[in-house]
């Protein structure tokens, strides 16, 4: 008995570890601001580690170059989506002072959004900034004016997977986003919630024009289909997969990094799938009406300035740096220094043709549409799935089962429905009756 239960805890403290080690790397500590200092009130779904370290540098920039004592106060509602409703029900209350000054990180959709409502304002880049930061990357805009946003970091979107488990179960090496739909798979693949986590959705997204959007309906289909479980934000996979609870799921660089660096040696393994996804800007933001727009100005100033770019990369230890972010600079003129990411994103051949439009447009109904059919119906799709696979994964079946609901134009017509509660729930609840019709259908034969 004593035996087994020292083996047991043994298990438990190696499933353990990588949490143990992403703790021991949170943010920098919190100090507390003067008194008198100006306050920046800042929208952000960033990571604790993220805003620790804005917060930190930019209070030091700012007392260093101009001698002035400000601090930042940092709202997180949660991801892209609930950061948009949080910005319309601000608007709607007081059109003239949304109570914020900053809109930071979250992907370009958001910013899309937030720029055809007109909360935006637009931006000027400094001269430095403005030779230092290309206008975009690998055919994806870094930055758009006119409309409101520049892009402060670069985010790559792809595959997280753990080599030892892959090799346990004898699963192959997952290299492009069809791996994740395999049978194999099946319960071995992780995935967040695309309605509460902007990077999943966009892992979505990129799926879909990737491939178009009956295929990529298809492929998502079976990827949700071999998902175990679904966590709510897009570092639960990142934890799931160096703790071997799954082999491979979708993931941001920046939390796939995170546990690489954390864990170590070659356990976990980041590929982006070759010219099916794309390296793309995450912004900043000035809100119109912000109570404090010129140390707005002096804070975007300071993100794209080396030292704020900086930030993205260095290691702790370094310049004051506390955490180390793992993350892509704009600013290209940085890849000349050591310590920057490799390789340069800047060099990476053009890939797929992302349409940020498009998956602007569209942000609500695709996440209700993955909500009913794959999230709130999980545990049918999986009896289903499993079903055709136990009956050797006819291609009817399969089609069957991953027939889109909806053409790619019916769903863009929704968006002139949907907001409007009776008319949007009215088709969700047709959505679930037809999931439930399918899924058990394929299931019981």
């Amino acid at each position: 008995m004593r035996l087994r239960f020292w083996t047991a805890l043994f298990f438990v403290a190696i499933a353990a570890l990588p949490y143990l080690l992403l703790v021991a790397t949170r943010a920098p500590r919190e100090t507390p601001a003067p008194a008198q200092a100006e306050v920046l009130t800042i929208l952000s779904p960033h990571r604790r580690e993220v805003r620790g370290e804005y917060r930190r540098a930019f209070r030091d920039w700012m007392r260093r170059t101009q001698g002035r004592e400000v601090d930042i106060r940092w709202l997180d509602v949660g991801g892209a989506s609930k950061t948009l409703k949080e910005l319309e029900s601000r608007y709607a209350a007081a059109p003239d002072n949304p109570g914020a000054d900053l809109l930071f990180g979250g992907g370009i959709a958001p910013y899309v959004t937030a720029g055809r409502q007109g909360w935006l304002q637009t931006l000027t880049l400094t001269p430095d900034a403005r030779a230092a930061i290309p206008p975009t990357c690998t055919g994806a805009p870094v930055y758009d004016l006119t409309n409101g946003w520049a892009g402060v970091a670069l985010s790559g979107f792809g595959i997280l997977y753990n080599r030892p488990v892959l090799e346990r179960l004898g699963l192959p090496v997952p290299r492009d986003w069809d791996d994740l739909g395999r049978p194999e798979y099946f319960s071995w693949v992780g995935s967040g919630d695309p309605r509460s986590s902007g990077s999943v959705h966009m892992c979505y997204e990129i799926i879909l024009q990737a491939g178009g959007f009956d295929a990529g309906w298809n492929l998502i289909v079976r990827i949700c289909a071999n998902v175990r479980a679904f966590g709510e934000s897009g570092g639960v996979v990142p934890r799931e997969v160096a703790a071997g609870d799954i082999a491979a799921g979708m993931a941001i660089d920046q939390y796939a990094m995170t546990v690489t660096k954390a864990v170590g040696g070659d356990r976990l393994v980041f590929v982006l799938p070759a010219r099916r996804t794309v390296i793309n800007a995450d912004p900043i933001g000035l809100l119109r009406g912000a109570p404090h727009a010129a140390l707005a100005r002096e804070f975007i100033a300071f993100t794209l300035s080396e030292a704020g770019q900086r930030l993205l990369y260095q290691p702790a230890g370094v310049n004051g740096q506390q955490a180390a972010l793992y993350r892509m600079p704009v600013r290209a003129d940085l890849y000349r220094d050591p310590l920057a990411p490799r390789p340069n994103p800047y060099t990476l051949p053009e890939g797929m043709t992302y349409d940020t439009e498009k998956s602007s447009r569209r942000w609500d109904t695709l996440n209700d549409l993955c909500g009913v059919w794959l999230l709130d119906a999980h545990a049918g799709l999986r009896q289903a799935w499993q079903a055709v696979i136990r009956r050797g994964c006819r291609p009817e079946e399969v089609a069957r089962l991953t027939a889109p609901p909806i053409s790619e134009a019916g769903l863009d017509a929704l968006r002139k429905i949907w907001s409007d509660p009776r008319q949007r729930e009215a088709v969700m609840r047709h959505w679930a009756e037809e999931a439930r019709t399918r899924y058990r259908a394929l299931a019981d034969r």
